[in-house]
């Protein structure tokens, strides 16, 4: 009985603290994927756990051969110009007339009681008196106004136009001693204003074709949290965002994604994989406090993670995320971030 509880301590303790802790390496022949990964990196340093809570890093390479990006993009610019033009007119007719009439003097005959008298001395010189009739003046002022407006619209012109035409007519005659005098004048203006307003559309169309294309052979990572649990039977993840990490404080929220390789976890453990920024890892090796909560849909789990764990994590990423353990043209990435974890 004896050995047997040693022999089932030595499995909960090999449970998530495997010699694999640190970190393995393999290559997907089928997707052409290298994989470098932690493997039971157990946060909590407590014996005889029930519930086991592993946090791993991992890391997916694959080599891009060339990536050409075409973008098109159609640009149309609508300009409409308004043109107006306006033409005034005005015309003046101005007629004065002069007219002058000379009467002949109107002939006086004699009355019927001078007939006999006028028979009898036929040769008797009569005085004839001509009697003119009295001087007169008569004038006449005639003033006539005639207006014309009309408009025409089309699809891209419209013109107006208006006339007004004032007409002014004055006569004055005069007659005296059988003269007359007649004086007429006529003038005529005419202001007409024509409008045209003509609409001019521009369409102009700018395609601009932009072709981006990548440097060929050059590796592409994707950085996940790989995490291995054993919950109790009641636990079920929830939807959504189900890891949450305080990292000095700073909150990271993260929800379950897919590899793009085939990804199968441990046996015996419910594992996730959850895709992040390198910065996130980087931030948890050189954390002081790390502390992680699963969020179920009842409940929720919830550990600190250990010094020893955290120090795991940063050699895990010394190790696997040197230049010298990644392939050619890896390295002017991979530089700086060793940098940012080793500081």
């Amino acid at each position: 009985m004896k050995h047997f509880c040693l022999l089932c301590g030595a499995l909960l303790l090999a449970g998530c603290a495997g010699t694999h802790r640190t970190g393995i390496s393999r290559y997907d022949d089928y997707d052409a994927v290298k994989i470098d990964q932690m493997v039971g990196n157990n946060v909590s340093g407590a014996i005889f756990e029930r519930t086991l809570v592993c946090l791993n890093a991992r890391r997916e390479s694959r080599l891009v051969t060339a990536t050409t990006n075409a973008i098109i993009t159609s640009e149309t610019n609508r300009t409409v110009q308004a043109l107006t033009n306006q033409t005034i007119s005005i015309a003046t007719n101005y007629l004065v007339t002069v007219m002058t009439n000379l009467a002949p003097p109107a002939p006086v005959f004699p009355s019927s009681g001078d007939a006999a008298a006028a028979s009898a001395a036929v040769e008797t010189n009569t005085i004839v008196i001509v009697t003119n009739a009295g001087p007169s003046v008569t004038t006449n002022l005639a003033v006539s106004v005639a207006r014309n407006q009309s408009s025409t619209t089309s699809p891209n012109q419209v013109a107006a136009n208006n006339q007004l035409v004032r007409t002014f007519n004055h006569q004055i005659t005069t007659a005296s001693n059988n003269l007359s005098i007649a004086v007429m004048t006529n003038q005529v203006v005419t202001a007409e204003t024509n409008e045209v307003v003509s609409y001019v559309t521009n369409y102009h169309i700018l395609s601009v074709t932009n072709v981006v294309v990548a440097p060929t052979n050059f590796l592409a990572h994707d950085y996940f949290l790989y995490t291995e649990l054993t919950p109790p039977p009641d636990f079920t993840l929830q939807t959504g965002e189900s890891l949450v990490l305080l990292v000095d404080g700073t909150r990271y929220g993260f929800v379950q994604s897919q590899s793009g390789t085939a990804f199968v976890g441990r046996p015996g453990f419910n594992s996730g994989l959850y895709r992040v920024s390198p910065e996130v890892l980087v931030a948890i090796a050189n954390a002081k406090e790390v502390r992680i909560r699963f969020k179920g849909a009842n409940s929720s789990i919830e550990r600190t993670m250990s010094a020893n764990s955290r120090q795991n994590f940063r050699t895990f990423l010394l190790k696997y995320f040197s230049p010298e353990a990644s392939q050619p043209g890896d390295a002017a990435f991979v530089t700086p971030f060793v940098q940012m974890v080793v500081r």
